[in-house]
């Protein structure tokens, strides 16, 4: 999907890769109809961190530019052991963060005179 830019995926295996571009990109899909922006960039940052000889976590770190807004700059940063469960609490997390700060703003100018 155009809009998105990946960080780190070089790092990760080709399973793991695909996994995150498709959920990525349906997950954008889904932030910027929710929110209503007609286009915005986003840079996916991911890293994968071992932890000893098996076990290892990712970490993943979102940043919305959403031009045409009053803040223009939403970023999110989670880590998990469950790379699809983090994408999807990433996005969900940024998509709260965009509403906070779309609600805020309504609230003030709603009841400016």
């Amino acid at each position: 999907m155009e809009g998105i830019k990946y960080v780190g995926i070089d790092d990760l295996e080709a399973g793991e890769a695909g996994q995150l571009q498709e959920l990525s990109e349906d997950e954008f899909a889904k932030v910027l109809k929710r929110a209503k922006l007609k286009e915005a960039e986003l840079s996916v940052f991911v890293k994968k961190i071992h932890k000893g000889e098996k076990s290892h976590h990712y970490e993943l770190i979102l940043k919305l530019n959403a031009a045409g807004t009053k803040k223009a700059w939403f970023d999110v940063r989670h880590e998990d052991f469950d790379l699809a469960k983090l994408i999807h609490r990433c996005f969900d997390a940024l998509a709260a963060n965009m509403e906070h700060e779309f609600s805020k703003g309504l609230k003030k100018s709603k009841f400016v005179a």
